[in-house]
């Protein structure tokens, strides 16, 4: 887990990076896509999205609830300027911290977190104004990546993300940066967006409505996707013990045979083994109960 920034009255804004990680958390109150898109187990849909590796989930945390979450995933089809593309699947708020501009701050933490273009799909008048605040505009011909048969879609090119700002928050650049080198091995600009570490900046936030939301049917909930995201060799960052690595018997679905072990605690306790390829969890064992 990476904490990305934090307000003063103790949000934090994270991006998990594996579904166990969700045992010392709860849900919080949300509305929107439980009423409108049937998803009625916030839970296991973000424990179904943390083990698709395509998948990038940022969720603000207040006193060990979840109050806010992004889902964002790699697009499949390629811009023409060789940059990643992501599309924002859904952006959701609970009702009692609307007009207070966590969304807004979730989005800003993304668009410095993932390299390239973020295209998404406003589903009412609302979330397009919103969208249209954070520098989304409606593709052009000339845009980077081919939207034609995506009508209703947005873009935020990759050279408008500068434009983005935040409100009252501590920005962790450190970690913002570890979290990007994840991501992104490969990758030889990684650069920082934001300037200097744990800045505090205020400025004006456009309201939203209490819940944002992007294209969150349920192809976008529920479609698999095993491709890996690189060749990174560091070890993973969460609320665990590294314990050390192993080499499995059989190869990951990326290919990789080499994984990484940690000692998990919460409701779930054992020993994770990691991918240290594509960051898939591979194999979890239980920790024995010996009391009788």
């Amino acid at each position: 887990m990476f904490e990305l920034a934090r307000t003063d009255d103790g949000i934090s804004f994270c991006k998990l990076e594996h579904a166990f990680e969700l045992d010392k958390l709860k849900i919080g109150e949300f509305s929107y896509f439980r009423k409108y898109l049937g998803m009625a187990d916030y839970f296991s849909n973000f424990n179904s999205w943390l083990k698709r590796p395509t998948v990038a989930l940022v969720l603000a945390i207040s006193d060990n609830t979840v109050v806010g979450w992004a889902m964002n995933e790699k697009w499949s089809s390629p811009s023409t300027d060789g940059r990643p593309v992501y599309v924002l699947r859904g952006i959701e708020i609970s009702p009692q911290l609307a007009r207070r501009g966590v969304g807004k701050n979730m989005f800003f933490l993304i668009a410095n977190v993932l390299l390239g273009h973020v295209i998404t799909k406003p589903v009412n008048k609302n979330a397009k104004l919103f969208f249209e605040s954070l520098n989304f505009v409606e593709p052009s011909s000339s845009s980077p990546v081919n939207l034609g048969d995506y009508p209703g879609y947005m873009i935020l090119e990759e050279g408008k993300k500068e434009l983005l700002s935040f409100e009252d928050i501590s920005v962790f650049e450190t970690n913002i940066m570890s979290c990007k080198a994840k991501i992104f091995p490969k990758e030889i600009n990684l650069e920082p967006v934001v300037s200097g570490v744990n800045t505090v900046v205020s400025n004006e936030c456009v309201a939203t409505e209490k819940s944002i939301i992007a294209d969150g049917g349920t192809d976008s909930v529920t479609s698999p996707d095993d491709k890996g995201v690189g060749d990174s060799q560091d070890p993973i960052v969460f609320d665990g013990k590294f314990v050390g690595e192993q080499k499995m018997m059989s190869p990951c679905k990326c290919g990789h045979y080499l994984v990484y072990k940690y000692q998990v605690t919460g409701k779930k306790k054992g020993t994770a083994f990691i991918c240290a390829s594509c960051n898939i969890e591979r194999y979890f064992l239980p920790l024995k109960n010996l009391s009788k």
